[in-house]
């Protein structure tokens, strides 16, 4: 019976191991995609500024035209 709790024991242990690394990679994985999401973030925040410069750039040539 001892032999047996002893391996049900080193299964337990292996498993447990297995999980740790499989959460640790995870972990690493969500930092990468979050590192990702920032980045993204901010080149969308950059592009929305240029988009809103270039349309009151338009604005204000179209109205300089028509006024003429």
């Amino acid at each position: 019976m001892d032999r047996q709790n002893e391996q049900r024991r080193e299964y337990l242990y292996s498993n447990l191991s297995k999980q740790l690394t499989r959460l640790n990679q995870n972990f690493e994985q969500l930092n990468s995609n979050m590192a990702k999401l920032k980045d993204q973030t901010e080149q969308s925040q950059r592009l929305a500024i240029l988009h809103t410069a270039t349309f009151m750039g338009a604005k204000t040539v179209f109205s300089s035209q028509t006024e003429h």
